[in-house]
């Protein structure tokens, strides 16, 4: 089999890739990260280093870690990474509309969804330019000292990248495609 071309900037962040994925068209998301960014990244992630024994308390409780990161990632600075609209579209043609929740039942079919919908768009390609994405927010987080939050994006960059499960960010990213989506159908509507 024959393996896809991935071009330095698709390893980087940014450009057309980042468009077909996410929402992040006019942000600093767009275009690929400068010499001066990617120094910034790398800064970080070293800075970050020197939080280990915070990161291993927090995982010590990964339930607890899971919601907290998927409350992290509702913040507006991950807005432009929400999952698209021809992907939210390319999921709802094979899996068809949401399931509406009303109840407990229809909560862990939404789920099921949800979990079908991010395996669906979650290729190992994607998986890790939608990591490398995330991670360009991590300056963010470290020179503000929310370390608590450093150290989420930073888990979640890795799951992201090398696992197939559905991540808080992953999961997060694709909920909100999906509200951005109808949000957009019921704003054409009105």
């Amino acid at each position: 089999m024959r393996r896809p071309i991935i071009y330095k900037s698709h390893l980087a962040g940014g450009g057309e890739l980042a468009l077909r994925l996410t929402r992040c068209a006019d942000t600093w998301l767009a275009t690929p990260p400068d010499d001066a960014e990617q120094a910034r990244i790398a800064a970080a992630t070293q800075i970050l280093s020197e939080q280990r024994s915070l990161a291993h308390a927090l995982h010590q409780d990964e339930a607890a870690f899971n919601t907290f990161c998927l409350e992290l990632f509702r913040e507006a600075t991950f807005a432009p990474l929400h999952i698209s609209a021809t992907l939210i579209g390319k999921i709802i043609a094979k899996y068809g509309e949401p399931p509406v929740v009303e109840s407990a039942e229809d909560e862990a079919s939404f789920s099921d969804y949800l979990r079908h919908a991010v395996h669906c768009i979650a290729t190992p390609n994607n998986r890790r330019f939608l990591a490398t994405q995330l991670r360009r927010t991590l300056p963010i987080y470290t020179q503000a000292e929310r370390w608590h939050e450093a150290i989420a994006i930073d888990s979640n960059t890795f799951r992201t990248s090398l696992g197939h499960e559905v991540t808080p960010f992953l999961a997060q990213m694709t909920l909100a495609g999906l509200a951005d989506y109808y949000d957009v159908i019921e704003a054409a509507e009105s």
